[in-house]
Formats: structure tokens, C-alpha cells, sequence
């Protein structure tokens, strides 16, 4: 028995010669093998050793050890056969040479991904903890990593705060100040043109007639779309030098300079004055597109739509409020109209108090100036939590996607160039497809058609009132599903165009069925006006304003924003021009025009664009650059 537990030792010995031999060549080749020596069980027990790097050969104790192991084996354990310690060897081989391929791959994936957002060749080389590098080969194994997924991210979630609530209602000031000065015209409309006709007489000494006059309003109501687009080209450049919150610090003055002219024109008798006043409200209108960039960059992602569309909700809320403050029982009236326009000194006044308590946006102050720690201190505000560094790295990540980096200065040449030409059409066909689909005509038509229907010209204006408040609700409800799980922007926008398309073709029909004699269909068209209000609220209204923010990098969002508000605002003036001529001519049937413009859009919309709901700007953007 002896003898035979000497053999099995010898034969031991020799096997872990040739391992050890075996263990040698592989290195001179370059690999870190790892060796087991004398994988033998004693009690129960199992022993590995490591060889470390450099070492040659196995020290004289250690085989002494596995020696003594070897002879005091049980004779049930000699059945381990030269072949399968060969065949353990290959398979083991083959597996460290596979292992080692695939992180050879993974590393070259990583360096691709890092070579792109712009970080540093030593830190694709940097190795990666082991359990890291298993997962990552084995994505790569699976072929499951691409280029999409390499830019998602989990969103980060958040909550309405205290501060997030008190900066939105500070910034959303200037969207009142917009849709207060759409409205305000309309009920003293008559009033201050009969007062143009006694100013121009004491001015100039000879009688202005109602046509005149007439156009001298006209003028005075127009311009405000002139000074809107001037302020919509000129945003661009004030988001990024000024900051979205300093950009809307200084459009205050150009609120308080129209209050002072539109307020004081009575008072001294001097009616020009009414057309600077508009021109310059027009102005503090157009820049107001900083509204819906600041809600958008300081909103968390799962709430980003439904504040962002608080700027339209105040646009309606505001328009409806103008509306009721000048029917004749408040300030409509021949001695209190003055007091319309000067009332845009209260909220200009209310936002130069509260923005300075308001931080300003983290996005803007970290892809645009750098500056991490303002940037971490504004999260913190907003968040109202300290814990805000997942957010912060998003910004980082931002940063260093960005076209050309934040020191480079974007023109709006740039913006129909590479990357930026795509999502800058859809910016664009947005904001066309809000003025084009013909919704100044319809709230302009509906006094028209309200008398149509038999109310007395008091009973058309509470009519308008009550089409105000629909306006209200439906885009209260809209704010509500934009960021809805079953909704979304691309949803609420189809739904939308879709139902302004029925809308308009019912609309023509009722007209046609009134005016023929049929009594009955001009409460039909009622109806029809109504719905087309409701389906412009449900996602033309408000989706495009901040939509436009949602597709674009910080460096490049201010221009975006400015050649989208400027080509709304132009829109808005074709429209206007060439509405009136094209009614005169072919009626009611002029809303058909807008019906082939709806079709466009609903094409455009369903191919074209995306959805960007919970989705960050890197997912958005590796989107438009498949």
C-alpha cells in the first residue's frame, strides 16, 4: 500500500511539472495566467494559489506541501487521469482567451463612447473594476449596446417645490403680459377710435373720418406683431448673454416705457402715442419666449410638459381676464379705457420684484458659463433637497454634448447646418402650424358668427367671453396630459391639428347651411367655433413653446427659440393681412385655406415628429442623428 501511495506521488509530481511548464510558456507570450496547483482536497477543504507576475517557477516548499497532499490522498482519489487534466487546461484556455476578448472589445466600445462626449484618451484606457467588465463584455456579447443606448439615461424625477412653484409663477408674469395685450384691445376697440378722431382734430387741426381712423387703429392693434417679431429675433442673443432670468429682468422696460405711453396718451392728447405704446409692448411680448426656456430647463424631467405649458395656460387665463375687465361695466368706458393699457405696469412692477429671489437657470449658468457651483446651489433651491448630484452630471453630460461646446458662439447660419438642421424645421412647422391653422380668424369671426346666430351685439361679447374661458379649461386639461403616461406632445399635437381639420371643413358647412336660411345650423356653427378652440388648446396652443426648448442643446436653444417666436410672430401678421381680403371674397369658405395648411401638418406631424416625453436632450438628439 506503500508503494502504491509513492507511485500516486510521483505521478502527482510530474503532472505538476508539466503544469507548471505549461504555466511558464503562457506567460513568455504575454498573458496574466492564473495557475491552481495541486487542486487536491484535504478534510473538506479546498486550496488555490495564485502565481504572481514575474514568477517563473514554483518555490521548493510549496511542491514539497502539494507533495505531502499527494501521499496522503485516499485511493479514491487517484481516478485523475492525464486527459482531463489536458482537457480542464483547454477548456479553462479557452475561456480566459474569450473573457479577454471580450474586454478588448468592451474597452474599444467605451473608448468610442468617451471619444464622443468629448473626455479625455486616458480615461477610455482606464481599467474597470471586474465585476463592471463582466457585465459590460457581456453586453457586448449579447450585441445589445448601441449608440442609443450609450446616451440614456434614467430621467431624473423631481416634484413641484415651494421655490419651483414661486419661480414659476414669477417668470410666467411675462406670459400674462402677452396674452393681456392680445385681448385688452378688443372690447374698447370702438371707444379709443372715436377718441383718435377728437385727438387728431385738436392736433392738426382738421377732421380724421371713420375710415381713417379706423386704419389709424388698425395700425395701432397690427403693430404689436411688428414689435413681436422684432423681440422674437432679438431673444436669442439676451437668453445667452443676459441668462433666461436676466433676459426677462430687462424686458421690463420696455413694459413700463408702453405702460407710460398707452397709459398717458389721453391725458396729453397725443394718439401716436398709442401706436409706440403697442409697438413697444410688442417687443416685451416677443422676447417673452425666455418664459418657456426657463421653465423648461429648471423643471425635472417627469414634469418638464406640464410646466412648460403654464405658458400658454397664462397666455388664455390672461386674454379671458382682458376681456372682462373691459366690458363697460369695469373699465370699458369713455374715461376708464386709458387704464386697460396702463395695467401692464402691475405685473411688470410684481416680476421685478420677485425674479431677483429666483434662481437663476442651472442649465444656463452650467453648459453655458461653467459655473458647477452656482449651478449645484440653484438645484439645491429648486429641489429643495441637497442631494442633487445625479442631476448635476446630466448638466455635465449636456455640457459636453453640446455642438461646438458653450464657448462657441452659435449664429443663426449655424442653426440649418449639420445636426441642428432637422429638429430647427420641425421647431419651425410648429410654430406655422399654431398661427396657420387659422385660430386668430376663428376667435376674429366669432362675434360674426355669434350675431349670426341671433345674440344682440352685448350678447355676442359674453358669447367671445364664454369661448375664452373654453380656451382656459381645455388647456388646463392639456397641461394635465402632456406629461399623462397614455398622452404625450406627439399624441396631444395629432389630436389636435386633426380636430381643427374636422373642424373648419363643419364649420364652412354650417356658415353655408345658415346663410342659405337654415336658422338652425348657425348654433351649429357656435359649436363648431368652440371646437376648434378646444382642439387648438389640446397641443397647437402650448406644445410648440416649449417643445422647441425640449429638442435642443443649451447653446444652441437661445436661437432656436428666437427664429421660431420670430417666424410665429410673421405668421401672425400673413395672417392678419390676408385674412380679411380672402374673406371679403369668398366668404366662409375662406376657412378652406386653413384646412389645406392642417392637412400639411397632420403629415408632417404624424412622420415626422418625435416624442419627447421623459426623454433627455442627448436620447432626443441621438435621434435626429440617425
Amino acid at each position: 500500500m506503500n508503494e502504491r501511495r509513492l507511485g500516486a506521488g510521483k505521478d502527482d509530481d510530474t503532472r505538476m511539472a508539466a503544469g507548471a511548464e505549461a504555466d511558464d510558456e503562457k506567460k513568455d507570450e504575454g498573458g496574466e495566467e492564473k495557475k491552481e496547483g495541486g487542486e487536491e482536497k484535504k478534510e473538506g477543504e479546498e486550496k488555490k494559489e495564485e502565481e504572481k507576475p514575474g514568477s517563473q517557477q514554483k518555490e521548493p516548499s510549496k511542491q514539497e506541501e502539494m507533495k505531502a497532499e499527494g501521499l496522503e490522498k485516499k485511493d479514491s482519489k487517484e481516478s485523475t487521469k492525464p486527459e482531463g487534466e489536458k482537457k480542464e487546461g483547454e477548456e479553462k484556455k479557452e475561456g480566459e482567451e474569450k473573457k479577454e476578448g471580450e474586454e478588448k472589445k468592451e474597452g474599444e466600445e467605451k473608448k468610442e463612447g468617451e471619444a464622443k462626449e468629448g473626455k479625455p484618451s486616458g480615461e477610455a484606457a482606464a481599467e474597470k473594476p471586474e465585476s463592471a467588465s463582466k457585465e459590460s463584455a457581456s453586453k457586448s456579447k449579447e450585441g445589445k449596446v448601441s449608440k442609443t443606448e450609450k446616451v440614456k439615461a434614467k430621467p431624473i424625477e423631481g416634484k413641484l417645490t415651494g421655490a419651483l412653484a414661486f419661480a414659476v409663477f414669477s417668470v410666467t408674469l411675462g406670459s400674462f403680459q402677452f396674452g393681456y395685450h392680445i385681448g385688452c384691445v378688443n372690447a374698447p376697440g370702438g371707444i379709443i377710435t372715436d377718441w383718435i378722431v377728437v385727438s387728431h382734430k385738436e392736433l392738426f387741426h382738421t377732421t380724421l373720418d371713420k375710415e381713417k381712423a379706423d386704419f389709424v387703429w388698425s395700425t395701432a392693434v397690427s403693430v404689436f406683431a411688428v414689435g413681436g417679431a422684432i423681440g422674437g429675433i432679438t431673444s436669442g442673443m439676451l437668453a445667452d448673454k443676459a441668462g433666461r432670468r436676466g433676459g426677462l429682468l430687462y424686458t421690463n422696460i420696455f413694459a413700463f416705457a408702453a405702460a407710460a405711453c398707452m397709459g398717458c396718451a389721453k391725458m396729453v392728447g397725443f394718439y401716436p402715442l398709442l401706436i409706440i405704446g403697442r409697438l413697444l409692448i410688442g417687443v416685451y411680448a416677443g422676447l417673452s419666449v425666455l418664459v418657456p426656456i426657463y421653465l423648461t430647463e429648471v423643471s425635472p424631467t417627469n414634469l418638464r410638459g406640464m410646466i412648460g405649458s403654464l405658458h400658454q395656460l397664462l397666455i388664455t387665463i390672461s386674454i379671458l381676464f382682458s376681456q372682462v375687465v373691459g366690458l363697460p361695466q369695469i373699465l370699458g368706458t369713455e374715461d376708464r379705457w386709458p387704464l386697460i393699457l396702463a395695467f401692464t405696469v402691475v405685473p411688470a412692477l410684481l416680476q421685478v420684484i420677485t425674479l431677483p429671489m429666483v434662481p437663476e437657470s442651472p442649465k444656463w449658468t452650467l453648459c453655458m458659463k461653467g459655473d458647477t457651483e452656482t449651478a449645484t446651489k440653484a438645484l439645491e433651491k429648486l429641489r429643495g433637497s441637497s442631494d442633487v448630484s445625479a442631476e448635476v452630471d446630466a448638466l455635465r453630460d449636456e455640457a459636453a454634448g453640446q455642438k461646438g461646446g458653450a464657448e462657441e458662439h452659435l449664429s443663426f447660419a449655424d442653426m440649418w447646418r449639420g445636426t441642428l438642421r432637422w429638429p430647427m424645421t420641425i421647431a419651425t412647422m410648429l410654430m406655422l402650424a399654431q398661427q396657420l391653422s387659422g385660430i386668430n380668424a376663428a376667435m376674429f369671426y366669432s362675434t360674426v358668427i355669434f350675431k349670426q346666430a341671433g345674440l344682440s351685439d352685448t350678447g355676442a361679447v359674453y358669447a367671445t367671453i364664454g369661448m375664452g374661458a373654453v380656451n382656459v379649461l381645455t388647456t388646463i386639461v392639456s397641461v394635465w396630459l402632456v406629461d399623462h403616461p397614455k398622452a404625450g406632445r406627439r399624441t396631444l399635437l395629432l389630436v389636435g391639428v386633426v380636430g381643427m381639420w374636422f373642424s373648419t371643413i363643419l364649420l364652412v358647412v354650417s356658415i353655408s347651411m345658415s346663410m342659405s336660411g337654415m336658422q338652425w345650423a348657425s348654433y351649429g356653427a357656435i359649436l363648431f367655433v368652440n371646437l376648434f378652440v378646444i382642439s387648438f388648446a389640446t397641443g397647437a396652443g402650448s406644445i410648440p413653446w416649449f417643445f422647441v426648448s425640449e429638442i435642443f442643446y443649451s447653446n444652441a436653444r437661445g436661437n432656436a427659440n428666437a427664429i421660431a417666436t420670430m417666424t410665429n410672430w410673421c405668421a401672425n401678421v400673413v395672417v392678419g393681412l390676408t385674412f380679411l381680403p380672402i374673406n371679403n371674397v369668398i366668404k366662409q369658405y375662406s376657412f378652406l385655406v386653413f384646412t389645406g395648411f392642417l392637412t400639411f401638418f397632420t403629415v408632417f406631424i404624424w412622420k415626422y415628429v418625435p416624442e419627447t416625453k421623459n426623454r433627455t436632450v442627448e436620447e432626443i438628439q441621438a435621434d435626429f442623428e440617425k
